[in-house]
């Protein structure tokens, strides 16, 4: 038997009637270069159809236009109009559909003068789609982070404190719907599926804004807000640890999110795996974060926690700035010492 393969269904461009016309409006002004406008009329017509194929057609001929600018077109206020159009239809679009990855081509085909103005307009339509989106949003949001993340340099853009306060507001959300989702087996399996997806999001976010999550810690004296956002993370990370509720593949991936998190405020990382996995103290974090990790550093912590840990202690190696020669093959002997201990038990 052949089994088809699902092809990604294509959607047109659906947005508030007022949006759209506001974004038809940006890109009807008149002067500007040759080049800029070429890019705004080929966007306006984008919007004006309903068919979605004509649409990608239209979206590619703006990359091409768009990579063909030079820095002497650089018409400020009707090349910012087509960058947020570009940046606001992506940030709308659902995580499969082949128009958003030709938005994210278009955007990602920017001559580089022009990249830093690309990258604020996705960071700015982020920063509108988190504060405003309902719940049922979140999802997509949470996946428009991580492909922004993946596919442009926005780590030094973003708002970090309120991007962490976001994803701690969604895993709340998560932990709180898994509480009451017993014996709802669909709902549950996809409330695993999202949470999962938030995690390793919350995770990259962190490795891609480690330098600026390190500095803001160490060089701004009034930074307990910070503080009290990471320690919330770390709060449900731990959660979802000890709930037997999440199936492995969330727990595990909790696991490397808290020895990363760990890592990055710590500012180090050639103990911190080492001291989770001997259930010490954490003797040089900051008081926060020795407050947050004492169910963690403790001899009678569940079995699964400690697997859970080396799972994260061991993907550590691949990080940036992973450990040196001795204290990687430390922690290689230490990992299975764990793991046998734990069978004994």
């Amino acid at each position: 038997m052949v089994v088809k393969k699902k092809t990604a269904k294509v959607e047109a461009v659906v947005l508030e009637d007022e949006k759209l016309h506001k974004l038809i409006v940006s890109l009807s002004i008149d002067g500007g270069d040759d080049g800029v406008r070429q890019v705004a009329r080929t966007l306006q017509c984008c919007l004006e159809l309903t068919e979605p194929v004509q649409q990608i057609q239209l979206v590619k001929k703006a990359g091409s236009q768009l990579e063909a600018l030079n820095e002497e077109q650089s018409d400020g206020v009707l090349l910012d109009a087509c960058l947020h159009t570009l940046a606001l239809v992506y940030t709308s679009l659902q995580a499969k559909n082949p128009l958003r990855r030709a938005i994210a081509s278009a955007l990602g085909s920017a001559p580089e003068w022009l990249q830093e103005h690309t990258v604020n307009s996705l960071s700015t339509c982020l920063s509108e789609c988190m504060s405003a989106s309902p719940s049922e949003q979140h999802s997509n949001i949470i996946d428009t982070i991580s492909a922004c993340l993946d596919g442009f340099p926005l780590g030094e853009w973003l708002p970090l404190p309120f991007l962490l306060q976001f994803l701690h507001k969604v895993l709340s959300e998560y932990l709180r719907q898994n509480r009451y989702g017993a014996g709802r087996h669909i709902a549950q399996a996809q409330l695993m599926q999202s949470c999962l997806a938030a995690v390793k999001t919350s995770m990259l976010v962190v490795q891609r804004c480690q330098d600026s999550l390190s500095v803001t810690l160490q060089a701004d004296p009034d930074h307990c807000k910070l503080e009290d956002t990471l320690g919330s993370l770390l709060g449900c990370y731990m959660h979802i640890l000890t709930d037997e509720e999440f199936i492995q593949s969330v727990q595990s991936t909790a696991g490397m999110a808290v020895v990363l998190l760990i890592r990055s405020v710590m500012g180090f990382g050639d103990d911190v795996a080492s001291l989770l996995l001997k259930c010490s103290g954490l003797d040089a974090a900051p008081q926060w974060l020795k407050q947050r990790c004492e169910g963690l550093c403790t001899s009678g912590r569940p079995p699964g926690v400690s697997l859970y840990l080396c799972h994260g202690a061991l993907a550590m190696l691949n990080w940036k700035g992973a450990l040196p020669g001795p204290q990687w093959e430390q922690l290689l002997l230490l990992v299975p010492n764990t793991l046998l201990d734990l069978d004994v038990r």
